[in-house]
């Protein structure tokens, strides 16, 4: 293997498209910070349930960036090893994570740091293009990331805004939404990378047949020569969500794939709502 591909851990990534690869790539992901009650656990599968219980019982929920010293030595160990290593970041407006990369990177020539400008399943989405291509020989660079990013559109609706109006990482939008009492809004990440507010509604009903307008407006403008293969990913707060994304999945005739939220996104979003992507599809052998 000439590759390494890193990731931190906000992006979920499938087992089963990681199967396909894993004599081929070598993938690591470098896990955030979460805290419960100023109590430090890895951004990992096995905190998710201390992080479902901590929301329900309203405690004290923050995040911070991974372990400078974990980086150090992930970055380290993978410049030794192979010919390319690339790393893609969170978006560095809603994290510092993607700074601490960049910092630590720059003192290695074959470490390649990416800005993903966006968060979550888009960011899985981002991954595996860049594998794809990767394994066709492709030199990445910061142009491919935009082009990946711009194959796909992320919509995603929070029931209850308690969690962002916590959060410190919806930017311009936070006094928006402080005042939508009973309003499901929809949001999407822009490509600045910042969070933004593209939709608002007062019934479900309204909100997935305006999801629904928004994605085929993305597929007709991005419409092609030829019959265009798409995908559906989602991720939902909890299982009452997933009515939503099978509604518009159906809609489109596309089988959704669904992907966990992780505890570090969970702790900015909560349990109330759920994330949709619809993307080019990806053509990995």
């Amino acid at each position: 293997m000439k590759y390494a591909v890193v990731v931190d851990s906000t992006t979920k990534l499938r087992k089963e498209f990681l199967k396909k690869i894993e004599d081929k790539v070598e993938v690591i992901t470098i896990p955030v910070r979460v805290y419960i009650d100023d109590k430090e656990y890895e951004d990992s599968e096995e905190v998710s349930e201390k992080i479902i219980e901590a929301l329900k019982e309203e405690k004290k929920l923050e995040t911070s960036l991974p372990l400078i010293t974990k980086v150090e030595e992930t970055f380290e160990k993978l410049s030794n090893k192979y010919q390319y290593v690339y790393v893609l970041s969170v978006s560095s407006l809603l994290s510092g994570t993607y700074n601490l990369f960049n910092t630590i990177a720059s003192k290695y020539e074959n470490i390649i740091v990416f800005d993903s400008k966006t968060v979550s399943i888009q960011n899985t989405y981002i991954f595996e293009r860049m594998i794809t291509d990767i394994l066709n020989g492709k030199i990445l660079e910061e142009n491919d990331i935009i082009s990946y990013r711009d194959d796909s559109l992320f919509l995603i609706s929070v029931f209850d805004l308690k969690r962002l109006n916590k959060s410190g990482r919806i930017g311009k939008i936070s006094s928006i939404i402080g005042q939508m009492i009973h309003i499901k809004p929809i949001l999407t990440v822009a490509r600045t990378g910042e969070v933004e507010l593209v939709g608002k509604s007062l019934s479900t009903k309204k909100l997935t047949d305006l999801m629904i307008n928004k994605f085929e407006s993305f597929i007709e403008k991005n419409k092609s020569e030829g019959q265009e293969n798409y995908v559906l990913y989602a991720a939902v707060g909890s299982d009452d969500y997933k009515q939503y994304v099978y509604e518009i999945s159906n809609h489109f005739n596309i089988k959704p794939v669904f992907l966990e939220i992780g505890p570090a996104i969970m702790v900015h979003v909560g349990l109330h709502g759920f994330g949709i992507l619809i993307a080019k599809g990806v053509n990995y052998e």
